[in-house]
């Protein structure tokens, strides 16, 4: 049982959550709760199914768009679990560690795979839900197994059980502790390589230093929803501080002063104008909150 001063040190009372997002966007956190350890975490998960209270789950907060209201929900932000650590070709990463520094150091020490995903934004613990990815591979195909806390505590999911699919998988909805990864051995400078290329590539059509939250649409069968956009002669279109990515039509940034209203009202337009135009409707990749 954690006790009341370990809680007390790891929850804060309306905490800004604007910081935490790529978009830069969000109202406030009646509690936001930090959970420091795997044990801290099941005591905070394991308290808020007791008592019937639902909560929210924050990683790097690149794949959401939070409204500017007060958040009531408890908010579990998996920040201050950002471990990694090394066996052989196995590798563990706590939901916490930033995507970008796992590619860097797996990268380092002579493992290949995740140099697939340099230059997506987020943490291990999002990638897993979220299956992050692209044309060079996605962060499920590596999974050998994660640890998800739910009201029973603590279990270890093999890989092979989890089903990964396109932007998703069925880890949505769990809060995901640890992600165990199963690599293969490389050539450090070979590696580097890759990954400074895929990043290249990246920079060229992606607009990677604005505020955005990456994709906002999924790609329709048979289509590509930057494509339906752009086409459709919206890049720079704008709603108060967001605008349509000049650079990549599916991305929407804050191009200064962004509320969530203002993203929501170019979402809402955007996807009035493709259905008009090809009869389609365009589903959100990311989450709002």
């Amino acid at each position: 049982m954690i006790t009341a001063e370990a809680l007390s040190e790891i929850i804060r009372a309306d905490a800004p959550l604007a910081p935490m997002t790529s978009f830069g966007i969000g109202g406030i956190a009646r509690q936001f709760v930090q959970p420091r350890s795997l044990y801290e975490l099941a005591a905070v998960i394991g308290y808020f199914r007791e008592t019937g209270t639902p909560c929210r789950l924050l990683g790097g907060g690149t794949n959401l768009l939070i409204r500017s209201a007060e958040i009531a929900e408890p908010v579990v932000h998996f920040g201050k679990m950002r471990a990694i650590r090394f066996d052989g070709t196995t590798v563990h990463a706590e939901a916490g560690a930033p995507l970008g520094r796992l590619v860097t150091e797996c990268g380092a020490v002579g493992l290949a795979g995740t140099e697939a995903l340099a230059g997506v934004p987020g943490t291990v613990g999002g990638a897993a839900v979220m299956n992050a990815g692209g044309k060079h591979g996605y962060f499920g195909g590596m999974v050998k197994g994660v640890t998800v806390v739910d009201g029973d505590g603590t279990q270890f999911l093999d890989g092979s059980k989890i089903e990964f699919g396109y932007r998703g998988s069925s880890l949505r909805g769990r809060a995901v502790a640890g992600v165990t990864l199963a690599l293969q051995t490389g050539e450090p400078d070979e590696i580097a390589r890759k990954r400074r290329d895929i990043l290249s590539e990246k920079k060229i059509s992606q607009p990677l230093k604005a505020r955005s939250a990456g994709c906002v649409f999924r790609n329709p069968r048979g289509h590509q929803a930057g494509r339906l956009i752009d086409e459709a002669g919206l890049k720079g279109a704008r709603a108060g501080g967001a605008m349509v990515s000049p650079l990549h039509a599916n991305f929407i940034v804050n191009a200064g002063g962004a509320s969530a209203d203002d993203v929501l009202r170019l979402i809402e337009r955007i996807q009035k104008i493709i259905s008009k135009k090809h009869n389609l409707a365009l589903e959100l990749e990311i989450e709002i909150w």
